[in-house]
């Protein structure tokens, strides 16, 4: 969101002159003098406008603590620093859009609250009415934000998208890391083989396990069944009989984890089964005293069916990711050409 920012020159000799009106002392008057929070170029970013722009957040973390206790002001002034680092961002932008000629008229914003409306199958009023629910912010503030945004696509499509180049290993990469990081969502079964070394192995024991373990591996990637191949060398009482199954289990940190809904394994055999594909058998490794092969027997469905149905996701995944890096990095250097103060953090 933009604010108008008065120029520091003309605000520091309007407070002084505000001063000199004030001499004698038996008719001096209160004099309020606006704080300056930072200073950006030749403009005064004021603690005034801090407040109004954290308004909507605040009046969403008070109901869950108290304004001015121990416990909130922690999260009160992260939000102030974060605001204000984003403020200084906004009026760096704002001054680079107008040394570029970019202007953001009221039919623009206008026009992009429209389409903002049509997609979510809204009214302009209905839109302006759950933002406020949502975030507390009133319409005007909320055509400021939109307004910032489109300069900032404008900004963005000028200066750095020229920039950017999506290759399909990019997208390939970008596959391959949603894919491994949604499994860190999804519940899974997993079964074991466990071959114990006792807690003191010699070097000749624990060979001869490792050894066990890689005959069991190369059984089981050649078509045996883990189940059956389990209950035969597996040496765990309590899953043999089982064929090693260990259960449906969910990730650390997953919702279903964090709500109690499904236990957790221990976290070794967790970080060795986050690795697996379904179906897929680990390599032997120590857990433990026991060396222990595993394997994914299900998973929860992925929702990133194949590359192919997902080629079109990834790629503007990529693309937003090089922006942010390559705005951020444009940002980086407006701040090291520009007379920047920030005096509130």
């Amino acid at each position: 969101m933009m604010f108008r920012r008065p120029r520091l020159g003309a605000l520091l000799a309007g407070l002084v002159a505000l001063a000199a009106t004030t001499t004698g002392a038996l008719h001096a008057h209160a004099v309020v003098v606006e704080k300056i929070v930072a200073v950006v170029g030749d403009r005064a970013i004021l603690l005034t406008d801090l407040h109004v722009r954290a308004r909507p957040f605040l009046s969403q973390l008070h109901p869950r603590c108290p304004i001015g206790t121990p416990q909130c002001i922690p999260a009160e002034n992260k939000i102030y620093t974060q605001l204000l680092e984003r403020m200084v961002d906004e009026e760096l932008e704002g001054q680079a859009a107008k040394r570029a000629s970019i202007n953001v008229t009221a039919k623009d914003v206008d026009a992009t609250l429209e389409r903002i409306a049509q997609m979510n199958s809204l009214t302009q009023a209905q839109l302006f009415a759950d933002i406020g629910r949502q975030s507390g912010m009133t319409d005007g503030e909320y055509r400021q934000e939109i307004r910032q945004q489109i300069i900032e696509g404008k900004l963005m499509q000028r200066v750095v998208q020229s920039q950017i180049r999506i290759t399909r290993q990019d997208v390939e990469e970008m596959f391959a890391r949603m894919v491994e990081r949604e499994r860190h969502i999804l519940l899974y079964q997993a079964s074991w083989i466990v071959l114990p070394i006792g807690a003191s192995p010699t070097t000749e024991s624990l060979n001869a396990r490792l050894r066990e373990a890689a005959e069991i591996v190369r059984m089981a990637r050649g078509g045996s069944e883990f189940s059956e191949l389990a209950r035969k060398y597996s040496q765990d009482s309590r899953t043999r009989e089982d064929g090693g199954d260990l259960g449906v289990r969910a990730p650390t940190g997953s919702p279903a984890a964090l709500s109690g809904q499904q236990k957790l394994l221990a976290e070794p055999l967790e970080k060795e089964a986050l690795r697996l594909a379904l179906g897929q058998v680990s390599e032997p490794f120590r857990f433990k005293d026991a060396v222990v092969v595993m394997r994914i027997a299900n998973r929860q469905p992925s929702r990133y069916t194949s590359f192919n149905a997902a080629e079109n996701e990834m790629s503007q995944r990529v693309q937003t990711e090089k922006l942010d890096k390559a705005k951020q990095k444009w940002l980086k250097d407006l701040r090291r050409r520009t007379h920047v103060d920030v005096r509130f953090l």
